[in-house]
């Protein structure tokens, strides 16, 4: 599986949290090449994260001298890597069961025109949730997700945004692609806002705008 897939974690000062995903990465999936991107945070922490990619490896640390945000820095992951598939982490993640990557892999393999495989939902077209049935964009969230690597390269990036992938997505589907539901919520416990809620979601004036409109109805 190694030579066919590489994970990747971005973290932004919450070194407790992504020790713990890690730790639980690495009990079910040993021998699965990783790379640890940090997005700008202080000495003390580069040194947790350094004796972290050690003591789990085969890991690889990249260290951004700012903080790029979680969409950008999930871009440089994928690019990055150099495997076909790429599975992708929030760093507030818990692997409680192994069995999910394999999944995730027969489904883009069986099909390929199967761009991503992840937890679905659907979204407006800022970005909010709305049900399946209002006509709005299938959205994968990437606090679990396997992708095509080779697709992702031709398609626009993942970006600063509260939902980074949507523009990614959105032009997937249309060039006829398909993204797949996978039950990754069987297999990982998710604790949500883990950065989010320490450091907020720092996504500037246009986020704030963004969610002033979609308050508004507008």
């Amino acid at each position: 599986m190694s030579a066919l897939i590489s994970a990747a974690i971005v973290h932004y000062r919450t070194p407790d949290l992504i020790g713990r995903a890690v730790e639980s990465l690495r009990a079910h999936y040993p021998d699965l090449p990783l790379l640890l991107i940090d997005n700008g945070s202080t000495p003390e922490t580069a040194r947790l994260l350094h004796g972290l990619a050690e003591r789990h490896g085969p890991a690889e640390l990249l260290l951004n001298p700012v903080n790029l945000h979680h969409g950008p820095a999930m871009d440089q992951a994928v690019r990055h890597l150099g495997t076909p598939l790429v599975l992708l982490l929030d760093s507030d993640v818990v692997v409680r069961a192994g069995g999910f990557l394999e999944g995730m892999r027969g489904l883009l393999e069986e099909d390929r025109r199967v761009y991503a495989a992840g937890r679905m939902t659907w979204m407006d077209e800022r970005g909010f949730d709305v049900p399946p049935s209002s006509g709005g964009h299938p959205y994968i969230r990437p606090l679990c997700i396997l992708l095509r690597r080779g697709l992702y390269l031709r398609l626009p990036p993942f970006e600063r945004h509260g939902a980074p992938c949507l523009r990614n997505m959105v032009a997937a589907v249309q060039q006829g692609y398909r993204l797949i539901d996978f039950p990754v919520q069987e297999f990982i416990q998710h604790d949500g806002r883990g950065t989010a809620g320490r450091h907020g979601y720092r996504l500037g004036v246009r986020g704030r705008l963004n969610h002033l409109l979609h308050r508004l109805g507008l």
